[in-house]
């Protein structure tokens, strides 16, 4: 039998289960005398994989059902009053099974679920995930579209050579040997991305940047000894090369002005004391936040910021700070900061309109509102970003029972 169960969770997962299997599958999950074959799938399962949440009882049933119903196939049903006790222990850990071969990976309803729970409806005008996407604005003016662009040198800015890698990722190589451009001159780039892209640059002094959706830097061609200093908005990661200068040792400061998209506006400046650091600068997002993963930094407001008051706050690894009329430093999971830059939607205790603007970024779509969203249940759920947009918003209406739709790239929220 263990062969068996194993065989149709990896044909479910697969997405190669027939009508028959997928009623096999729920009947041998519902059988008392496969406890022991099902527990040692599930011990396997969530070695490779853990469950971080657990699963509410009143929940484990009717989240089975939802997950088959999902596929739009005739299931068994579940009977609520069956003949026999099942084990909820069982029940519960076979959710967690499936939910682990679901593109959502995991997710927690904090609310009851009932069982024949509606799905979302049947999206005739899908969306594909964002990608590799990223325009150069050079010194000049004149703009490559990267994505376009063919591997190899796409342009020579001054003594750096510019270069499109097999990755996608771009790279500034400096040749000491070149001409610098005119005396005093700095020349700057301005690298962005649109919704539904993301890119990743290697700077000249060799710091790495990971730039999110609608995002961008500007920086220097070519770093000087005394500063290296970028602005940036959106959201971009950074893991800062160490450099020294050649006459005492000294590190050069590496800054991150932080501007408003929109307006550009100042939002506040990020001091570099050590190394890698996530920043969140969005302009339809009520915060700024700024959190470190390695090292040391120094947040400070500016006048134009949202605090009332110039302040500022050194960050230890783990800690977050967020900028919302005045700082706050808090401990966060920087894992769940980071999700975004490892392929991954995740959320915890999110409201809809938070997910919606991430979506939005993402698939580039507008989103619309046609009911009151103000008494939502927050949002506990988790999907790969490589997901075309009506998977996702399959598992949100798992997640939530909301219903949605697409329409000329909007997202309708009925």
């Amino acid at each position: 039998m263990s062969a068996s169960l194993e065989y149709l969770l990896n044909r479910y997962a697969n997405k190669t289960c027939t009508v028959e299997e997928k009623e096999e599958l729920m009947r041998l999950l519902q059988e008392s005398g496969n406890d022991e074959a099902l527990q040692q799938l599930i011990d396997k399962m969530l070695e490779e994989r853990p469950v971080i949440h657990t699963m509410p009882e009143k929940n484990a049933q009717a989240v089975l059902q939802a997950i088959f119903e999902a596929d739009e196939t005739p299931v068994v049903q579940i009977d609520e009053t069956p003949v026999r006790s099942i084990s909820f222990g069982r029940i519960a850990a076979a959710a967690s099974v499936l939910l682990l071969l679901t593109a959502a990976g995991w997710f927690m309803l904090n609310r009851s679920v009932k069982p024949g729970v509606t799905t979302a409806a049947v999206m005739k005008n899908d969306v594909a995930p964002g990608g590799s996407k990223a325009l150069l604005t050079l010194a000049d003016g004149s703009t490559i579209v990267l994505d376009n662009a063919a591997n190899g040198v796409v342009a020579e800015e001054g003594n750096a050579t510019v270069v499109k890698l097999k990755n996608g990722q771009l790279v500034y190589k400096t040749d000491k040997g070149k001409a610098a451009g005119k005396q005093g001159e700095v020349a700057y780039n301005t690298l962005s991305t649109p919704k539904g892209g993301e890119y990743k640059i290697v700077l000249p002094d060799g710091s790495e940047v990971w730039l999110n959706a609608q995002s961008s830097i500007t920086y220097p061609t070519t770093f000087n000894a005394k500063e290296r200093k970028v602005q940036v908005t959106g959201e971009a990661y950074f893991e800062v090369a160490k450099l020294v200068t050649v006459k005492d040792g000294k590190r050069v400061p590496f800054l991150v002005d932080i501007k408003n998209r929109k307006t550009g506006g100042d939002m506040g400046q990020v001091q570099v004391l050590g190394t890698h650091f996530n920043i969140n600068a969005y302009d339809d997002e009520k915060a700024v936040k700024t959190t470190l993963l390695e090292g040391k930094v120094k947040f400070v407001t500016t006048p134009n910021t949202s605090a009332k008051d110039t302040a500022s706050a050194i960050l230890s690894p783990g800690e977050q700070a967020v900028v919302h009329g005045d700082v706050q430093v808090k401990k966060v999971d920087v894992n769940n900061v980071m999700a975004w830059k490892n392929g991954v939607f995740h959320f915890e205790k999110a409201d809809i309109q938070t997910v919606m603007r991430q979506l939005s970024r993402w698939y580039d779509v507008e989103v619309v509102y046609k009911r009151d969203i103000e008494k939502d249940d927050p949002l506990f759920f988790e999907v790969k970003r490589n997901t075309n947009l009506s998977d996702v918003l399959k598992v949100l209406n798992l997640a939530n029972g909301a219903k949605f739709s697409i329409e000329d790239k909007k997202i309708i929220v009925l």
